[in-house]
């Protein structure tokens, strides 16, 4: 009997949830082991609602003294990881509740940064691609004035790499290795608003086909968007 009473108070006692960001990355905050496992102690607290656990049954469960809870605590409040409010009510009881919504915020921006750097790298590794596809595909580097257009197509115009990409298709396919003859296709794309590949395989097909007699039918290559015609 005295088994399952235990069996079921551990099934009652309740579980603490933790992000998984917070859980890789509480080191990126500059949390210590010591002050990541006080804050899982007093999280399991918080999330019953209990806003001001005992302070000395935490230390027991971390096999510490109340005195270096209290010390990690006032460091993580330092840090701006967790705050500490002291309330009285209308009969003067003084009550004290904590809070990790700061550790939150703090986490949720460091993801935040995370992003941006990663999204900065691919930019960067994106635009390198692209200055080095056009001078294998016209088979000499860029001159100055060259790599000042394909930079103004990146940064003013804003032109998504896969576009570019598809331009430089084009413009082989014509064999017409010139930026000029790229800058046409992406100023018509730009001018009618197309800004994925999708858009530009849409426009394709409403594109309209010439048919032969049945009789006199030839499988004939495909007729690339722009033609050499187009150049002024």
């Amino acid at each position: 009997m005295t088994n399952k009473s235990n069996q079921q108070e551990w099934l009652l006692s309740g579980q603490t949830v933790i992000n998984d960001v917070i859980l890789h990355r509480y080191r990126d905050l500059g949390m210590s082991t010591a002050e990541f496992m006080v804050y899982l102690e007093l999280k399991s607290y918080l999330d019953k609602g209990i806003v001001s656990p005992d302070i000395n049954l935490i230390a027991e469960h971390l096999g510490s003294e109340p005195s270096q809870v209290y010390e990690i605590m006032h460091h993580m409040i330092q840090q701006k990881l967790m705050t500490h409010d002291t309330t009285i009510d209308a009969y003067g009881k003084q009550s004290e509740s904590y809070s990790f919504d700061n550790l939150i915020l703090q986490i949720v921006g460091l993801e935040t940064i995370s992003s941006s750097k990663q999204t900065s790298e691919q930019n960067e590794t994106n635009r390198e691609q692209i200055f080095n596809k056009i001078e294998i595909e016209f088979g000499r580097p860029l001159s100055p004035i060259e790599l000042e257009t394909v930079a103004k197509w990146i940064d003013e115009d804003n032109y998504p790499f896969d576009l570019i990409n598809l331009s430089l298709q084009e413009a082989v396919l014509n064999q017409a290795w010139s930026l000029k003859y790229m800058d046409r296709i992406l100023n018509s794309w730009d001018r009618q608003n197309i800004k994925t590949v999708q858009q530009v395989e849409q426009l394709q097909t409403k594109r309209p086909i010439n048919r032969e007699d049945s009789t006199n039918k030839k499988a004939k290559p495909k007729i690339p968007i722009y033609k050499i015609s187009d150049q002024q």
